[in-house]
């Protein structure tokens, strides 16, 4: 393994490897025309790992594009990446530390790191069969936001496909009073349990709305409104002045980025809810992916495919944003999530080196299928420049409808093959037949096609399935972070609006006028 310090990046030529990308691309064919010149296309672009199969089939991506990804991987020192990652050494190098939210699904970590895990873990089971056995609480409030919302709320809809016996659970993160006003709608405070989740214990709309949850629970309750409060964070000092007991504080640790602490007690209200058998079965997904991703050579390593396939659409073929279509109601919230862990973790201008970077993430977008159909679709279709789709599938049908799920996933796989052949001109004048303005409507109604997806497919949506997708895409992000040279574990773009915010409602509170552009200044005057 390279000596190189860690805050330093050990030399690699990337210009050479985008260099040989670009000339792959300028004369790469057509995808239908793959299809035809390659007869083994199946066999050598589709993928299975455990419950999920990936087919990277309508890529427009040759066999030796493919090679020259996993060579330029190799050159990138991808396998050295990984070895520091699962060794626990300091990947987060801007803020010196390891990463190890693998180490909660156990795997990775010192021996004392699995003890802590192994011990908060009992702690939380414990805790969630007392309370799901007591009957006390019917409801869970969960407080938080950003990390700490979209994967849980991601997951809790996931969830529901094969829960037998769930708690309400509600969610407030926006600081728009909206929010929790429509987590406590309906609610009876004798019966719910508000759980504020937050790393820092310093973010504004999460101590807000549990300030305002405290508050409906106290007007019902009086005194006795702290026992339904509980807290998860990585401050048990800053919980506790936010008068949460020590004893119903529930922890997590700094290597833990928020990004991807739903494995960690950031899950207790999930736990509740649906029982920790069910969240136990979500972290075996999780680990039998990272063994995957850990064990297996770059060739036959399902992240490495996916992240690669991402470099070759974002860096060769220059299109600037991926879509993810769900072709499930219940994981309507994965392109969200998506958005975070990928946009924030390697939206970045600048290397590991404090150099800029070239083209890094692109913008991560999507909504349910088959709503998008009847939304963005024509312009994945028709518009310019369209994007690469990932397309997720469950192929079991979870909801008793068997007629519906039939449909949804034709209309998945439909879509796939109508986004790669399109329609060509000469079909649709043949179709127009002798009109006067077919030389006005034929170009309108063709479709160029060749635009690339993957179709992803979930055997059935299992907590196991879905640890095992959620994970498949953590360590797509960390692939693309070594390929692109950045930190995919910091996040300062995060934090120069948040302390902007803070000053401005500081003002806004206190009737002064600070220092600001006339933009914002009139702006802030409005309120007055």
């Amino acid at each position: 393994m390279s000596q190189t310090p860690h805050n330093q990046t050990p030399y690699v030529d990337r210009d050479a490897h985008f260099a040989k990308l670009e000339e792959l691309a300028g004369v790469a064919v057509s995808i239908e025309t793959l299809f035809k010149t390659e007869p083994n296309r199946i066999d050598n672009f589709v993928m299975r790992e455990g419950p999920l199969r990936a087919d990277f089939s309508k890529q427009q991506i040759s066999a030796a594009a493919r090679d020259a990804l996993l060579s330029m991987a190799a050159g990138c020192q991808l396998d050295e990446w990984r070895a520091k990652l699962f060794a626990g050494e300091t990947v987060n190098t801007s803020e010196d530390r390891a990463v190890l939210h693998m180490a909660l699904r156990g795997v990775g970590g010192t021996h004392d790191i699995q003890k802590d895990v192994e011990a908060m873990r009992k702690k939380i089971v414990k805790f969630a069969n007392r309370i799901r056995k007591d009957g006390v609480f019917k409801n869970i409030v969960h407080i938080g936001i950003g990390g700490s919302d979209l994967g849980p709320r991601l997951v809790a809809d996931a969830f529901e496909a094969s829960a037998e016996q769930a708690l309400t659970l509600r969610f407030a993160e926006n600081v728009d009073g909206a929010s929790v006003n429509d987590a406590v709608k309906g609610l009876d405070p004798k019966e719910t349990l508000a759980i504020v989740v937050s790393k820092s214990f310093g973010t504004q709309e999460t101590k807000m709305n549990g300030n305002a949850v405290r508050a409906w629970l106290t007007e019902a309750l009086g005194d006795k409104a702290g026992d339904h409060m509980l807290a998860v964070t990585a401050n048990r000092d800053g919980a506790q002045e936010f008068g949460i007991p020590a004893s119903q504080i529930f922890d997590f640790w700094d290597w833990v980025g928020g990004r991807y602490s739903v494995w960690s007690a950031v899950g207790l209200s999930l736990q509740i809810a649906y029982g920790p058998k069910v969240f136990a079965e979500f972290l075996k997904g999780a680990k039998r992916m990272d063994e995957h991703f850990r064990d297996q050579p770059l060739a036959e390593n399902l992240p490495v495919m996916l992240a690669m396939v991402g470099v070759w659409n974002r860096n060769a073929l220059g299109f600037t944003s991926q879509a993810v279509i769900p072709y499930a109601r219940r994981l309507r919230k994965f392109s969200a999530f998506l958005q975070q862990l990928e946009m924030e973790s390697n939206g970045k201008r600048i290397t590991r080196d404090g150099k800029e970077a070239g083209l890094t993430c692109p913008i991560i977008w999507g909504d349910e299928g088959t709503n998008g159909q009847h939304a963005f679709f024509q312009w994945l279709h028709q518009g310019t420049p369209g994007a690469p789709v990932d397309f997720v599938a469950v192929l079991k049908d979870h909801e008793d409808r068997a007629d519906h799920h039939r449909a949804l996933l034709a209309n998945c796989f439909a879509q796939s093959e109508a986004l790669m052949l399109g329609k060509p001109e000469w079909k649709v004048r043949e179709d127009l037949g002798e009109r006067d303005d077919v030389d006005t409507l034929a170009p309108q109604k063709t479709f160029p096609g060749n635009r690339p997806s993957t179709t992803i497919t979930l055997d059935e949506l299992s907590p196991f399935a879905l640890g095992h997708l959620i994970a498949l895409y953590e360590h797509k992000v960390f692939v693309q972070g070594v390929i692109w040279n950045v930190n995919s574990f910091d996040q300062w773009g995060v934090e120069l609006g948040k302390v902007l915010a803070t000053t401005i409602l500081s003002e806004i509170e206190n009737g002064d006028a600070g220092d600001h552009d006339a933009s914002t200044a009139a702006l802030m005057a409005l309120l007055k």
